[in-house]
């Protein structure tokens, strides 16, 4: 997993990626697709802000659920 991130960080295109490194991308980012409330909670709580819209005033859960569907998509044509 710390090999996928590193090698995401220094890069800005995963045309060169082999198959295996792009399901364990997508696995990543379903782990934390499936989390990112909890991130944001995480985020809310060390920010300071007087309320949680002072960060996110955009925030739409539905998106954030939709991702996660999105992502579980990819990874499933991704392994057939």
């Amino acid at each position: 997993m710390e090999n996928i991130i590193d090698k995401l960080s220094k890069t800005d295109d995963l045309k060169d990626w082999s198959l295996e490194e792009m399901k364990k991308l997508l696995d990543i980012y379903l782990i934390i697709s499936k989390k990112e409330t909890h991130i944001f909670d995480l985020i809310y709580y060390y920010h300071g802000c007087d309320t949680w819209e002072d960060i996110f005033r955009d925030y739409d859960p539905q998106y954030l659920e939709d991702k996660k569907t999105g992502v579980e998509k990819a990874i499933k044509e991704i392994n057939s």
